[in-house]
């Protein structure tokens, strides 16, 4: 790839709109982009979201200016008064809009195709600063714009020249617009302007290690310039990415390797599957490789885990029998949990969770029975039984196991049921990857 100077270059991308600040419309674009770039080989150092505020646009535009060698922006290339974007750049640079009438012509033949006649106000969108060059748009009426800002301009903005030209992209917000006028005219000229690299990523997922203890696992490696390691948390997991960056995507996949094979070695069992790899998919294949079936039977997670069980293709191979048994009567009735169980112990408690699974397995004749019964909130909690007090038990021939969780009472009822759906589908996992748990039928 062709450096900027003494480095590779740099990229921004500024999304436009009062919508994104509102969270009416959740940014998609910056994370394709984002994406888009690193598989070319240009890092994306920078996120920033502006409202459609032209001194607030011209103010992000500096900074990214004084940053960032390529600047990729979103929205405000549409038809009414609150999209400034062409204004904003043809006034922070001081040229002016110059009328392309052959992109008028092209916008009216849009409309004319849908029978309708284009409103005034779209003849803006064939406005296009001075120096600039109109990028095709394939699936609407708004053109971006490609514009290799040369130093000249940039010191009458008075913007530093040290890093040398900037490149400006604008697309509009509709997604498929954006991705097409990438796909189409952007991505070639990028290439063409910086060559190819690329940036992969993989992702080693983890389950049952907190972030700050994996980062402590993994220290000697958090300080590697290529690949590098980051963990990542959320949903209760938690991640290693290794990202290497080289010539080609086979070249950084080589790169990266023998750090994704320490990691995996030295996890172990905490590493469940990296980068698009689920929990359930992963107890899918498991179950299926060992020809062994499981049943579940839920409560506070009202069928969570069946469900995400039962997304899986191919599902009915392992799948013999999922219930909610949110009542009590249908714990006793359907399960078997006995009564004693119940007013002595709760539903909520170590021996229930325990007489459910083995209850599920015996009704469906499972070679795994897991069982789910807690607290997920926000009401129904006391003292000595709070709220996210869940217990999760799995029986098979010759593995019994239960779970305590206590797990934070200020989540939201869908965290609390998420994070458990997590843990019994790791408990599964673990029951079959243990070789002194559950044998392989044959």
């Amino acid at each position: 790839m062709k450096s900027c100077g003494d480095r590779q270059p740099r990229a921004e991308i500024l999304s436009i709109g009062t919508e994104l600040l509102l969270g009416q419309i959740l940014d998609t674009n910056s994370q394709y982009l984002t994406r888009a770039l690193a598989g070319i080989g240009v890092d994306c150092l920078w996120h920033t979201t502006v409202g459609d505020n032209k001194s607030r646009i011209e103010d992000c535009l500096r900074i990214a200016l004084e940053r960032a060698d390529v600047i990729l922006t979103t929205g405000g290339l549409g038809p009414t008064a609150d999209d400034l974007t062409r204004e904003c750049l043809a006034e922070f640079f001081s040229v002016p809009l110059l009328f392309d009438q052959s992109v008028a012509t092209a916008i009216a033949e849009r409309f004319a195709q849908r029978q309708i006649a284009m409103p005034e106000s779209n003849r803006k969108q064939a406005l296009c600063p001075h120096g600039a060059c109109l990028i095709p748009n394939s699936c609407g009426t708004a053109p971006g714009i490609i514009w290799k800002v040369e130093t000249e301009l940039l010191e009458q903005a008075s913007i530093s020249q040290a890093q040398g030209p900037r490149y400006l992209i604008t697309f509009p917000g509709v997604p498929t617009e954006m991705i097409a006028m990438w796909q189409e005219s952007a991505k070639e000229f990028l290439v063409d302007t910086f060559g190819r690299a690329a940036i992969w990523s993989c992702d080693l997922k983890h389950y049952g290690i907190s972030e700050s203890a994996l980062a402590e696992m993994y220290a000697q490696l958090l300080g590697l310039s290529n690949p590098t390691v980051a963990p990542l948390a959320g949903g209760g997991e938690c991640r290693l990415r290794v990202t290497a960056k080289a010539e080609s995507i086979d070249e950084a996949k080589t790169i990266a390797s023998p750090v994704i094979d320490q990691i995996r070695k030295k996890s172990g069992y905490l590493c469940y599957g990296c980068d698009d790899d689920t929990l359930e998919a992963v107890v899918g294949a498991l179950l299926t490789n060992k020809s062994l079936t499981l049943a579940v039977a839920e409560s506070c997670t009202g069928g969570l885990v069946s469900k995400r069980l039962t997304d899986i293709p191919g599902s009915s191979l392992y799948i013999k029998l999922n219930v909610v048994t949110y009542a009590d009567l249908a714990k006793e009735k359907i399960l078997g949990v006995s009564p004693d169980i119940l007013v002595n112990c709760g539903t909520v408690s170590s021996d229930c969770a325990q007489a459910m699974a083995y209850g599920i397995a015996k009704l469906a004749g499972s070679d795994i029975g897991l069982s789910i019964t807690g607290i997920a909130g926000p009401g129904g909690g006391s003292a000595s039984k709070p709220v996210g007090l869940v217990y999760v038990a799995l029986f098979a021939e010759h593995f019994q196991r239960v779970q305590e969780l206590c797990l934070p009472p200020d989540l939201p009822r869908c965290e609390i049921r998420q994070r458990t759906a997590n843990a019994a589908l790791n408990m599964v996992r673990l029951c079959l990857l243990d070789d002194s748990g559950v044998a392989t039928n044959g």
